[in-house]
């Protein structure tokens, strides 16, 4: 699901750039100086996204593992399921271009297309129903230089001029159904005085 969905953002950015091959690839920025099997040639003179991080969306965690759902003759079930899991996918966009110049100017496109979309809808990604998605949502995440020196000390390569983003509230929910559980129906309030 992440790869459908951003294969379907990268074709976007593409189509923002307006080059005549597409200049944004999804790959792994790690491997820069690699040739990369299946894909026909390398990441030189490419914009590379990468993901370098998958978070669950803490404050969104609280969602009832027991449902109630109607059935088609419109009465109450109880189904337990394991609530669905909203995700903060981060991501480098790494301009891994000949020239700086030009690094520099894909940059400057990918901000001012992020700028421009930073929500998109099943208007803009058609396929984002097929994944239970409304909306994703892109926010600039700012890395401090200690971040930023970890980030690509672990990447293993020297830097490129890149920036980083959070794809957020992306919601993965199995529609496998669970375990038909019993309703509570009747709420007894009444209690018996203890004697002492």
């Amino acid at each position: 699901m992440i790869d459908q969905v951003l294969i379907s953002v990268v074709n976007l950015l593409n189509e923002h750039i307006g080059t005549t091959e597409p200049d944004v690839v999804l790959g792994n920025l790690s491997m820069l100086d690699t040739y990369q099997e299946g894909v026909g040639d390398s990441f030189s003179d490419r914009v590379v996204v990468s993901i370098i991080n998958i978070q669950q969306e803490s404050t969104l965690r609280n969602t009832p593992a027991n449902r109630q759902i109607f059935n088609n003759a419109g009465l109450p079930n109880g189904v337990a399921r394991n609530p669905g899991i909203y995700l903060n996918v981060y991501l480098i966009i790494g301009a891994n271009k000949d020239q700086y110049a030009i690094g520099l100017q894909r940059i400057s496109q990918v901000l001012t297309f992020f700028q421009r979309h930073s929500i998109f809808t099943i208007a803009d990604i058609p396929n984002l129903t097929e994944f239970n998605l409304d909306r994703i949502i892109f926010d600039l995440y700012s890395t401090s230089f200690e971040e930023l020196n970890q980030l690509w000390g672990i990447m293993g390569g020297k830097y490129i001029p890149s920036v980083v983003y959070k794809m957020r509230l992306l919601y993965i929910d199995n529609v496998e159904e669970g375990a038909e559980i019993n309703l509570v129906k009747i709420v007894d309030t009444r209690y018996n005085k203890l004697d002492a």
